[in-house]
């Protein structure tokens, strides 16, 4: 099959706690199910409120406004961005081991450390495990802590988090992957996952010329989550909205890992060969791993990939010109404003939505993304 390619320019309370979600850490890695970590080190964040004076409060949160987006200067105007009130919240991370969750959790502890003294942040290591999850939310919850964080596995799996929640009177934030429970009942804080998927199909429309039927293989992320289907959605909607002349040739549930993307991969280049135009995947992981096995199969630069969550080695391929797109997904931005919305809620404050945009990451515009 002739390509078909446009011409594309190549362009806690205390302290941060010890360890991360992912990246192989040994805390990470070792934590029992059910088991905890919290910040155990008071003297960094004492120190920094020392340096920065008591009465700085106010003058912080002028500051940090000031170096905010324009969407989050308008959701500063309706929370607390920094406060001194005590707190202990548990936060159940879907897994120590994900890319984009570790750097969420790690920007919340960092917000939290720096923003929020005088809360105490525990975090559970979810495993990517339903059971886990319920157990690690009923532990946090028998403590009395003050808000319960999650960043949900299974969407419809860990309803019963939100109902043990709402029977213990516990305020209730969830972050980056939503739970099928009623809005009213929980604060979300993350991105609205049909636009990422969106945003993939209206770049292949824009960028692959679809005067040939474009073969399209998807790799989709883990059954279940809600992020998964809304994303698929997203991009066959784009794609079928403008009336784009393609075919798909294969879609299968990629886990979102690098492993199985690369794996699937392999198949689909024996399987259909030079067929394929363009490989969708839903998350730079999955991405990587077609890409690998891309490259090994010697057909670089034959296959457009894209993929979403503007990881660095997924930026780095978007400069070599071996990756058409990812979308930046702003895990920095979910682990800050889920650490505000849980300030908010142990408030007391109503629950509401906030929602973190998705941008699309292109080599016109890859420099402001690294």
């Amino acid at each position: 099959m002739k390509k078909k390619l446009l011409a594309l320019g190549l362009v806690g309370i205390m302290t941060l706690s010890m360890f991360g979600c992912g990246g192989g850490t040994d805390a990470g890695g070792d934590a029992a199910a059910g088991e905890t970590q919290e910040s155990t080190d008071t003297g960094s964040a004492e120190e920094s409120a020392d340096a920065s004076g008591e009465e700085s409060s106010a003058e912080d949160t002028a500051a940090d406004a000031g170096e905010m987006e324009d969407w989050e200067k308008e959701l500063a105007e309706q929370y607390e961005v920094s406060g001194d009130e005590e707190y202990v919240w548990g936060y159940v991370a879907q897994s120590f081991t994900d890319t984009f969750c570790s750097r969420v959790q790690k920007a919340m502890e960092d917000y939290v450390a720096q923003n929020f003294p005088n809360v105490t942040l525990n975090v559970g290591d979810g495993k990517q495990e339903v059971n886990t999850h319920i157990e690690l939310a009923e532990n946090f919850i028998t403590q009395g802590v003050d808000c319960l964080i999650v960043t949900a596995s299974d969407s419809d799996g860990e309803v019963v988090i939100c109902d043990m929640a709402k029977e213990a009177g516990i305020p209730f934030v969830v972050v980056n992957s939503d739970i099928a429970c009623d809005p009213i009942d929980h604060w979300f804080v993350g991105s609205d996952h049909y636009v990422s998927g969106n945003l993939q199909g209206e770049y292949l429309v824009e960028n692959v010329d679809d005067s040939e039927t474009v073969n399209v293989c998807y790799l989709g992320g883990t059954n279940g989550f809600t992020h998964t289907t809304l994303r698929r959605q997203g991009f066959y909607d784009a794609l079928d909205e403008a009336g784009y002349n393609y075919e798909v040739l294969a879609d299968l549930e990629g886990e979102y890992l690098r492993d199985r993307g690369m794996e699937i991969t392999e198949d689909w280049l024996i399987q259909f060969g030079d067929k394929i135009d363009v490989i969708v995947a839903a998350n730079d992981e999955m991405g990587m791993g077609a890409l690998n096995a891309i490259q090994g199969a010697g057909m670089s630069g034959d296959i457009l990939v894209c993929g979403i969550d503007a990881n660095d080695d997924a930026k780095e391929a978007v400069a070599a010109g071996t990756f058409g797109c990812t979308v930046f997904q702003n895990a920095e931005g979910q682990g800050k404003w889920g650490a505000i919305a849980a300030y908010a809620a142990s408030q007391g404050k109503d629950y509401a939505t906030l929602d973190i945009p998705y941008e699309l990451v292109t080599a016109d515009n890859l420099d402001q993304y690294q």
